[in-house]
């Protein structure tokens, strides 16, 4: 067997406000349907989508809502660290909560990691070696 696509769901309190965020970061939303409580939006070169359904909706019966459900964490790269600042000053102003502040690893990776106002995990990575 072959799966032809992968995307992600998640479930959020309120689309309108997931919508403003992720639009205010700069992601690209995939073709809006006419469903008015799921927002969708494209990350990265190959176009991986991450749909969120407001709670309420369909999502309901296959994911927990709330911010102590399991979940993934999804890593963004970065190219260079002044495109991780970038994209620090860009999650404060759009709402995000910064949980892991900007700083490098044992490994010399350089990023920090934050919150979405639903409080979905992303880190910012630049996996540069030997500075």
């Amino acid at each position: 067997m072959r799966s032809k696509k992968i995307w992600a769901n998640f479930s959020v309190k309120d689309v309108d406000r997931t919508r403003q965020f992720y639009t205010q970061l700069g992601f690209k939303p995939q073709n809006q349907n006419s469903n008015l409580r799921l927002a969708s939006f494209l990350f990265g070169d190959d176009d991986f989508v991450i749909h969120f359904f407001e709670q309420g909706s369909q999502i309901d019966e296959y994911l927990t809502p709330g911010q102590n459900a399991n979940e993934i964490i999804f890593t963004l790269a970065a190219e260079t660290e002044a495109e991780v600042n970038e994209w620090l000053n860009a999650v404060k102003e759009a709402g995000g909560q910064i949980f892991n502040e900007p700083s490098r690893d044992k490994t010399n990776y350089y990023g920090f990691a934050f919150a979405d106002p639903d409080g979905h995990k992303f880190n910012i990575l630049l996996m540069e070696r030997g500075m």
